[in-house]
């Protein structure tokens, strides 16, 4: 099939839990770059994180940086979305809720470069570039705690918080998909379908925007909240970027005609 685009989440998807690119992936992104078909990632990661790691996977269309919050273009510039709110602004709002629920939540800024290191895997000459966040607030909170930390949240600033792999994020009212409108004005495609890969919950409104989606799978299997919202999805029969290269690889064969539960 000829897709026009590829939307992907990173880490976890495309890439390895690790931040590491698997061989099968690196070769299905050279083959989509080989066909002139645009691959635009989709991340949490910062503009500092981003902006060598898209260099370094060879990627040059725009991406999305901290959940949509705003656009990272060729060549440096970004855009960052009206209803993004600063980083600063949301620290103190984490620490509001925090205060109001009794939950035992913690910023990304509040942990040690040791336990930053450990939950991302990154060296610690990396986790700089974690912390210089324009418009997002990771928290490493247990999931049991979500729903009392949404109804603490103060209902004139219209934020909302989202799943990650390892974070609950703290942000304005923008997401992937957000990004994926945006990207879509401003970028050359050839005709075809949009097609979308992820693996965890801040991924949903990036796969409700496309024609194609992929559910990436964990080592445990793929995540329940995609499923449930996506049924009909294919789902990739490896985790990681093994199945994010197995799920290009059919697609681009002409095996996947439309959407299906079967394997990918």
């Amino acid at each position: 099939m000829r897709v026009s685009i590829v939307f992907t989440d990173l880490d976890g998807t495309l890439l390895d839990l690790d931040g590491q690119i698997c061989p099968e992936a690196q070769a299905a992104l050279l083959r989509l770059t080989r066909l002139g078909v645009p691959v635009c990632a989709l991340s949490s990661k910062t503009v500092a994180e981003l902006t060598p790691l898209l260099g370094q996977l060879g990627l040059s269309s725009p991406a999305g940086f901290e959940n949509g919050a705003g656009i990272l273009f060729p060549g440096g510039s970004t855009q960052l979305f009206d209803r993004a709110v600063p980083a600063w602004v949301l620290r103190h709002i984490a620490e509001d809720i925090r205060s109001k629920t009794g939950a035992p939540l913690r910023t990304l800024w509040e942990l040690t470069d040791q336990e930053l290191g450990e939950l991302t895997g990154l060296p610690s000459s990396n986790l700089q570039a974690v912390r210089e966040r324009l418009a997002t607030a990771p928290l490493l909170v247990d999931e049991k705690w979500d729903q009392a930390l949404i109804e603490a949240l103060p209902s004139e600033r219209g934020l909302t918080l989202i799943r990650g792999n390892r974070f609950l994020h703290l942000q304005g009212s923008h997401d992937k998909g957000t990004a994926v409108r945006r990207v879509l004005t401003v970028i050359t495609r050839p005709p075809g379908p949009i097609a979308a890969f992820g693996d965890s919950p801040n991924d949903i409104p990036m796969l409700a925007a496309a024609d194609i989606r992929v559910v990436i799978a964990s080592n445990r299997g793929p995540h329940p909240s995609l499923i449930k919202r996506f049924p009909a999805a294919a789902v990739a029969r490896y985790p990681h970027g093994k199945g994010w290269a197995a799920a290009v690889a059919l697609l681009l064969d002409g095996k996947a005609e439309h959407e299906e539960r079967n394997p990918a």
